[in-house]
């Protein structure tokens, strides 16, 4: 029993291996298939972590090693599950020729001598980029060297097991039991939006950890530029803010907002209008995977409701300040995972900001849930076969359900003595 860990590693890379071989549009259900035996076998073994039942040091550098493996085969294969990454090679293509990615819309015939092959496969190309400025700027680096998937990939894959090395620290420093790092190293979600799809919000995980470990060692102005940076990389993340509130400085407070004011500068376009793109279309019009936000939508028919996850978040960021004198992963994941449940639009890949607060009992439903959203995917077999861009209704109660039974047991099982 104490040595299981090691061969569930093993099946874990073998059943990546296989799944890179599989087209998620033309096989989804294979690939789902073999998604649902990952986040077993993930499952279990973080069940087994939690019980103590590990082996030794080495055991963990070699699941470590595993860990690694598993993301090396998705690597090498064009991305099937999602497309953004082709939007984001644009984006920094484009900015090397000195144009703006908010002014520019890709459709536009007078810049088709600007795209590639790569660029052809966006999705959206008659809008302009909805990616704020820091955003921008890491497209815009990752351009500069080599202008394919594989170099944005492999950036987000090296910035993915950054993460692992700071929990490492972390847990460490807490007197947390270092396999606990396995609850994000061996997340088969992590592991197919990172490797497989090469999504960017890897990159905002990353500052979130560095913000969250720099608060915990008081260096407040560390902190408070990777918020910044994070919030400019997506805009979710700024339901954090109230867990800042007396934990940094007001000079600390300061420099970040003009490191960030100095980062969407030169995308005003000489204006004193934040950088937004086709963030109003995208708020106005997409809709996916958000059950909770449509229920409420069909009562109250206002663009104001567009707010709603943001002022959840806020809320339950500012319980957490208030209940808490010290910090703890569940008040950086429950903010987060609170506003993108009453999201209109949840894909998978958006669970990934949370993804390295993960490791205590508390947040246990948005594990659960980081396993579950795979099942959205089911949507690439509904509209190849004409039913639209629409989720089953039985995908959304397990996707769901789960989250909610997870949560109804976390709160029954706690006792007053504990923190997470």
């Amino acid at each position: 029993m104490r040595t299981v860990l090691v061969p569930l590693g093993v099946a874990l890379a073998a059943t990546m291996a296989v799944v890179a071989r599989f087209d998620a549009r033309r096989d989804t259900e294979i690939v789902l298939a073999l998604a649902a035996a990952a986040s077993i076998i993930y499952l279990i073994a973080i069940w087994l972590v939690s019980r103590g039942r590990v082996p030794g040091r080495t055991g963990l550098w070699v699941c470590l090693a595993l860990a690694v493996l598993c993301r090396v085969p998705l690597l090498q294969v064009e991305p099937t599950l999602s497309d953004d990454i082709y939007r984001y090679v644009w984006d920094g293509r484009i900015q090397a020729f000195g144009v703006n990615p908010y002014q520019a819309v890709p459709a536009d015939p007078a810049l088709d001598a600007l795209h590639t092959d790569l660029t052809r496969k966006m999705n959206h190309p008659a809008l302009p980029t909805m990616y704020p400025p820091f955003a921008q700027w890491v497209f815009r680096g990752i351009a500069a060297i080599d202008q394919s998937v594989i170099a944005f990939k492999l950036t987000f894959v090296v910035l993915d097991l950054a993460i692992v090395v700071l929990l490492l620290r972390w847990l460490a420093a807490a007197g947390r039991s270092s396999w606990l790092v396995l609850a994000y190293a061996w997340n088969p979600l992590v592991i197919l939006e990172v490797a497989g799809s090469g999504h960017l919000d890897v990159v905002g995980a990353l500052l979130l950890t560095v913000s969250f470990l720099a608060l915990s060692n008081r260096i407040g102005w560390l902190a408070a530029i990777a918020f910044v940076a994070a919030v400019e990389l997506k805009f979710v993340p700024i339901v954090l803010a109230p867990l800042f509130w007396r934990r940094i400085r007001v000079r600390d407070a300061a420099i970040a907002v003009g490191f960030g004011l100095l980062l969407a500068l030169p995308f005003a376009g000489g204006t004193l209008i934040a950088p937004i793109g086709a963030l109003p279309s995208y708020l106005a019009k997409w809709r996916f995977n958000g059950p909770a936000y449509a229920m409420v939508e069909s009562v109250f028919r206002t663009r104001a409701l567009v707010a709603l996850p943001v002022v959840a978040g806020l809320a339950v960021a500012a319980w957490f300040r208030r209940r808490r004198g010290e910090l703890s992963p569940s008040a950086w994941a429950w903010p987060m995972g609170g506003a993108l449940l009453l999201s209109p639009t949840v894909y998978p890949w958006y669970l990934l900001w949370i993804c390295p607060f993960l490791a205590v009992r508390a947040t246990l439903p948005l594990l659960l849930w980081t396993q579950t959203s795979l099942l959205t995917y089911f949507v690439w077999r509904v509209s190849a076969s004409g039913g639209g861009w629409r989720l089953p209704w039985w995908v959304l109660v397990m996707e769901f359900g789960t989250v909610a039974a997870a949560s109804v047991w976390v709160i029954t099982k706690r006792t007053p003595a504990e923190v997470d």
